[in-house]
């Protein structure tokens, strides 16, 4: 997801904010109506996420994730060696002679995180396989919805049973592991799946695995062959298939199936393992799951290194600040190095919430790449080092900028070869200065419609409702300014 700011106006900024002209659409159908209430009443205080799942098996209890597992638990867990970032990874071993592995099902509508099913999904995840790692193919984990009983095991999709586009692996390469996908569709060329290779990664590394799907459109109950599936290693597209068809059922809707699997009928050679870190999915936007790939730690390509060393004869400190952009855990500033029991959390909407506790001469060390925002310290009681000089509360935090308590963006109903989509949005401001909220809509090389709102005192709330055409993906944007000219923006993506 793209990184938001936090800044102080700048004159040089170019602002819709003043250019309040409406902005044409070429050759494009485009709407924007108003359905604004920025009375300064109180406001829902839920936020917004894009992620369904954003898992750094940092803790226990991930397979609450999966809303059904029929192997799970037995040959997964959770290890702090190696792991891509943070104090742990998960481990899946294929044993030798033995094809498990993991199987279990995340189903978004079942788990509450959807009202309703969806026809595309994104996945990210950092991957590797264990050093030597060989043998003929398998699965790994990937989309699918085999809900009504079929498209896996030798039984083809024929468009009501299911469909399935796991990812798949082939250890023969002598130069690593050839990934891709196994993929049950309905015009696949025989009783098994087809594989769809990507790219041949190395062992013993960890890589990026973006994977992306669009289930095809139905018209009268037939398949159109307008379904995609992409897959991309270390962020670059290296799979793109077009034109399939994988169900003539667009309630089943996609799932999710963290499957690890060796064969065919044929098991491991030997001991070996896969390595998953950072998995996240998403229905409307690639997850950002940004790091290094060091194992045990980072570096200052991750951000600015921010230490928290609590005062010697204290005990049972504790610390809460929030950064628009990332935070890397450092696990590697020895008694000050940050651990499992300290927290970053993704709260999905561009920031990221980081909380621990410290004590006695003892603290924690991250990365931090954006701007803090808010801190909850009692910094007499702490020593502060960003970038390696001691700071205070106040150096670091920006003076009360706009708050956004709510940025929803959410797809309605087609009109023809368009589709609406609204944009919900609350903000508020501890000074009571609201000034100005814009809204725009990018179509990723310019502003193609906008709605600004001016507003006053500490909250405010109001909708946008956009139309453009079926398929376009746009960057929605929120800006959020108050009268002392500080400006706190947010960004999603949409694909209609």
């Amino acid at each position: 997801m793209a990184r938001d700011e936090t800044a102080r106006e700048s004159e040089s900024e170019t602002s819709l904010l003043d250019r309040r002209s409406y902005l044409q659409l070429a050759g494009a159908a485009a709407a924007s109506v108003a359905g604004l209430n920025a009375a300064s009443s109180a406001s829902s205080a839920a936020s917004s996420t894009s992620d369904l799942v954003y898992e750094e098996f940092d803790e226990s209890g991930y397979g609450d994730i999966f809303t059904n597992a029929w192997q799970q638990g037995t040959y997964d867990e959770r290890v702090s060696d190696p792991v891509k970032d943070g104090s742990n990874a998960l481990r899946v071993s294929f044993p030798e002679g033995s094809h498990y592995g993991m199987a279990a099902i995340y189903d978004p509508v079942d788990a509450g995180d959807l009202d309703s099913e969806t026809t595309e999904l994104y996945a990210n995840a950092w991957v590797r396989f264990s050093s030597g790692f060989t043998g003929r193919t398998g699965k790994l984990p990937g989309p699918a919805n085999i809900e009504p009983g079929g498209a896996k095991g030798g039984e083809p999709a024929d468009g009501t049973n299911g469909w399935s586009a796991r990812a798949t692996f082939d250890g023969s390469p002598s130069n690593g592991v050839k990934i891709g996908y196994y993929t049950y569709h309905m015009d696949q060329g025989g009783t098994y799946g087809d594989h769809f290779w990507a790219a041949t990664v190395p062992t013993g590394e960890w890589v990026k695995v973006g994977q992306y799907i669009k289930l095809n459109s139905v018209d009268g109950g037939s398949a159109n062959a307008d379904g995609q599936l992409k897959m991309w290693v270390n962020d670059e597209l290296q799979l793109d298939k077009s034109g399939m068809r994988f169900t003539e059922d667009l309630s089943l809707g996609c799932n999710y199936w963290f499957n690890a699997y060796f064969g065919g009928s044929w098991t491991s050679p030997q001991d070996q393992s896969v390595y998953f870190d950072r998995w996240a999915l998403s229905d409307t936007e690639m997850p950002d799951i940004s790091g290094d790939g060091s194992s045990g730690g980072g570096d200052t390509t991750q951000g600015t290194p921010f230490e928290l060393v609590a005062d010697s004869g204290t005990e049972g400190l504790t610390y809460e600040f929030t950064v628009e952009g990332n935070v890397v855990k450092n696990t590697s500033a020895g008694d000050n190095s940050a651990e499992g029991n300290d927290s970053v959390t993704d709260n999905g909407d561009g920031t990221v919430t980081v909380s621990g506790a410290g004590g006695s001469g003892y603290g924690d060390a991250y990365y931090v790449d954006g701007t803090i925002t808010s801190m909850k310290i009692d910094d007499s009681k702490w020593t502060l080092r960003y970038d390696g000089q001691e700071v205070s509360v106040a150096d670091l935090v920006p003076s009360n900028p706009p708050t956004v308590k709510k940025f929803d963006v959410s797809k309605s109903n087609r009109l023809g070869g368009d589709r609406m989509f609204s944009v919900r949005w609350a903000a508020s401001d501890a000074d009571k200065d609201l000034d100005t909220v814009e809204v725009v809509v990018n179509d990723g090389s310019a502003d193609v419609n906008f709605a600004v709102e001016d507003v006053s005192g500490k909250r405010a709330s109001g909708w946008e409702l956009f139309q453009f055409p079926t398929g376009s993906t746009m960057d929605v944007r929120l800006r959020v300014k108050d009268s002392s000219g500080n400006v706190t923006k947010r960004s999603q993506s949409v694909s209609l």
